[in-house]
Order: C-alpha cells, then sequence, then structure tokens
C-alpha cells in the first residue's frame, strides 16, 4: 500500500510543489483548499500524472470545527503525513479593537493546524515510515530574528505555532514526529515592490530567495529521510536570518 499525504492549503505555490515532491516520491494524496477549487484541481492533475491517486477536501482553518468535521469525515485508518503549507499573512489592522484579526491570525496559523494533527493522530499513529509519520509546518523566521513592522499579529501566530508545535512533538512521540520549517521567503509575496526584492535579495547571503521547490525538497527529506528528527525548527532562508546588512 502506498504511503499517504495530507498537504493543507496546495492550491498553487509552496503547497502545491510538496503535494507534487509528494507525488513524485510515491504518495498518494488529500489535497485540501479553502477557496481556490480550480487551483486545487490543477494540482491534482498534476500529481495524477505522477501516479498519485488524489483527494480533494474543502478545508476552512479559520473555521476550526468545521475543519476537524471535515478530516473526522475522512475516516482515515492509515495516514504517513500531514503537511500545512495553508497560512493568513497580511498587515496589523490598527482599529482591530475586537481582536477580530488577531484571533484569526491565531486560528488559521496555529490552534487549528495544532487540532487537526491531533485529530488525525490515531491514523498517522499507524503509519509505517520509518520513525513514524512526520507532521510539519511553516513558521516564519522573523519570529525569532528582526520584527517586520506593521506585522505583529502575524508574528504573534507563528511565534504560538513554532512554540506549540515543539510542545505537540513531545505529546505526539514516540509514533509521530512533529517539525516546523522555519521559512524566510519563499516565492515573492504578491505585493512586494520590485525595489522591496531587490533590497531583500542584497541582504541573502546565497542572493536569492526560495523557490517553492526548495521547501518541497525539505519536507520530503524530513518526511522520507529523518526518522530521528522532531522537534526541531529548521531554518530555510538562505542564510537571511545570519543578519548580512547592506548599505
Amino acid at each position: 500500500m502506498k504511503p499517504l499525504a495530507m498537504v493543507v492549503g496546495a492550491s498553487q505555490r509552496v503547497g502545491r510543489a510538496v503535494a507534487l515532491q509528494l507525488a513524485r516520491s510515491g504518495f498518494d494524496l488529500i489535497i485540501t483548499f479553502g477557496s481556490d477549487h480550480v487551483g486545487a484541481q490543477e494540482t491534482q492533475t498534476m500529481a495524477s500524472a505522477h501516479g498519485a491517486k488524489v483527494t480533494l477536501l474543502k478545508l476552512d482553518l479559520n473555521d476550526a470545527a468545521g475543519a476537524l468535521a471535515a478530516a473526522r469525515a475522512l475516516e482515515l485508518k492509515k495516514l504517513d503525513a500531514l503537511i500545512v503549507s495553508a497560512a493568513y499573512w497580511e498587515k496589523d489592522i490598527l482599529d482591530d479593537h475586537d481582536n477580530t484579526q488577531a484571533a484569526r491570525f491565531m486560528r488559521i496559523n496555529c490552534s487549528t493546524p495544532i487540532e487537526l494533527a491531533r485529530e488525525l493522530a490515531p491514523a498517522l499513529r499507524c503509519s509505517s515510515l520509518p520513525g513514524g509519520a512526520s507532521v510539519m509546518a511553516f513558521g516564519d523566521i522573523h519570529v525569532d530574528f528582526r520584527p517586520m513592522k506593521e506585522f505583529s499579529r502575524y508574528l504573534e501566530s507563528k511565534s504560538s505555532l513554532q512554540k506549540c508545535f515543539r510542545l505537540l512533538a513531545l505529546e505526539l512521540a514516540p509514533e509521530i514526529r512533529v517539525n516546523v520549517i522555519v521559512a524566510g521567503v519563499i516565492a515573492w509575496p504578491a505585493s512586494m515592490s520590485d525595489t522591496e526584492r531587490s533590497a531583500y535579495i542584497k541582504r541573502v547571503p546565497l542572493g536569492r530567495v526560495g523557490a517553492p521547490s526548495d521547501a518541497a525538497a525539505l519536507v520530503r527529506f524530513v518526511t522520507l529521510e529523518a526518522p530521528f528528527m522532531t522537534g526541531s525548527a529548521i531554518t530555510l532562508d538562505g542564510g537571511r536570518s545570519l543578519g548580512l546588512d547592506v548599505d
């Protein structure tokens, strides 16, 4: 029986690259989407071309109860990997006096992914992968590096994710491994101008930003080739967090 991975947020960009990498590595897939059904179908078509059996699942991380119910309805007997690529990213809303934005950040970027892993833990514990099943999500280098002005709520949620995933690694051991990829820029945000992009690249020792394929390759490595790794925060930023400055 082929291994099975769920990739949360696989309609495009990093999530799609992860799904395709795992499909090429012999996995069948459950790929989830929030609103981009067309993108998810495109990912499904591409993954199927690599021999994967692909199931599409609509999943809204902002609705924790609904997301857990959707996962429960799959009635999975075995799951080998849960990769959470979906995330919420925008500038702080200054007049968010009722904390609506802050709560949304925390649900999507932290609490729902954690509860999803717990919900799927019985199936993950049945994995036959060396070292056990792999649970992974994406953090951000700016949690422990230089804070980004106007993104405090986003970084609060990513900080919580990175800390809570360490606790989750203890909770789900020994059958399930839990790790975070602490990422720099992996594919440009659409909102960044050419000037901002040029300035950022000058501060990356490797001279470029990451590609979705970089993230996908690391996910594959941890999932299939790092059976003794859990509770780790793995930096993927081309050296940006080393603090290279330019005039």
